[in-house]
């Protein structure tokens, strides 16, 4: 018995190596190679890479956009304050943000200011679902080994392999762009069937409304506590995605936000979210709304029949009465 063991040690070994060098050598998530990514198809776990790049290079930004893909559309490069980095990760929730920026405080890098988008993302999807999630396992605080070992998985190569094998460059400046700005590229055009205009909706969606206000509330205690500048805004959601989500408690949502944190407003239905043109699909806006979002935070660009309809609305308690009435009235 002994002898037979003797001789399947090296096997066995051999198997084990192959278990941690195939996902480490193939790495479709690119969570092994987060200095240098390869654009292989496969949506890589943006959390991790992108606060393991920021903590690697402390001194590259002070500012940083967080929220979900739907951020990743908002073109930094154009906030004409600070050296700015989109973090946007695949489904951004608040906890996430809110561990992210403690984790960032806890190194030494106090941001100058910090910008959070929020949509129905934000209060519907459980932070711990993302756990099972090869690309939006969170940023481990403490150890990391128990987030690598996700990683040592043939699964996850296998699960990867019918996207890699057919994948195809299109998006030459996508790797450079990742480290540059964090966020998406001008030129992706993308043709989509609209015949069924149908909402953008997750069978995995519920409430967590309660825990996304607590979620920023902290955030802002955080940001008052270091003198970090806060600003919150409202991804502007499909009207057919923010229809679905008012069933769901999104428009209460909202409306319990201006009794905690102020925000600029982008959500509801109006003249920009009915118009298909702004929308890539029926959950990402184009750069161009993005465009919009920063001309009203940071230029002042205003449009007064716009701003009846909602959309661009500095929203504190001071005018929730009037914000209200204009979700309500389109």
């Amino acid at each position: 018995m002994k002898r037979f063991l003797k001789k399947l040690a090296p096997f066995a070994a051999f198997i084990l190596i192959l278990e941690i060098a195939i996902p480490m050598i193939v790495d479709p998530y690119n969570v092994f190679h987060w200095s240098r990514i390869r654009d292989n198809g496969v949506e890589p776990n943006s959390n991790f890479i992108k606060m393991k790049y920021i903590l690697e290079n402390p001194d590259k930004f002070d500012s940083f956009l967080f929220g979900s893909s739907r951020t990743g559309f908002v073109d930094v490069e154009r906030i004409p304050d600070g050296k700015w980095y989109n973090m946007s990760y695949s489904e951004g929730l608040p906890d996430e943000h809110l561990e992210n920026l403690k984790e960032l405080i806890a190194h030494g890098i106090i941001p100058k200011n910090v910008m959070i988008g929020v949509d129905n993302i934000s209060c519907f999807v459980n932070p711990v679902l993302h756990g099972k999630q090869f690309y939006r396992i969170p940023y481990p605080r403490g150890n990391p080994l128990s987030f690598y070992a996700n990683y040592f998985s043939i699964r996850g190569v296998i699960m990867s392999q019918k996207v890699t094998s057919g994948h195809r460059i299109t998006d030459p400046d996508y790797v450079d762009r990742y480290y540059r700005t964090g966020g998406n590229s001008r030129d992706l055009h993308v043709e989509n069937d609209w015949s069924a205009d149908a909402p953008y909706w997750e069978d995995y969606y519920g409430n967590e409304l309660f825990n996304a206000l607590y979620d920023l509330v902290y955030i802002r205690d955080l940001c008052q506590e270091y003198d970090i500048n806060l600003i919150i805004f409202t991804n502007p959601l499909y009207y057919r995605t923010y229809q679905y989500s008012e069933l769901y408690g999104y428009a209460e949502w909202l409306s319990w936000l201006p009794e905690e944190v102020s925000f600029y407003n982008f959500s509801g239905i109006n003249v920009i979210t009915r118009d298909k043109a702004n929308y890539i699909e029926s959950s990402h806006y184009t750069m161009e709304v993005g465009d919009m979002i920063i001309d009203r935070i940071f230029y002042g660009k205003t449009d007064e029949a716009l701003e009846s309809q909602g959309f661009g609305m500095y929203v504190t308690k001071d005018n929730q009465k009037e914000f209200l009435e204009a979700l309500a009235n389109h």
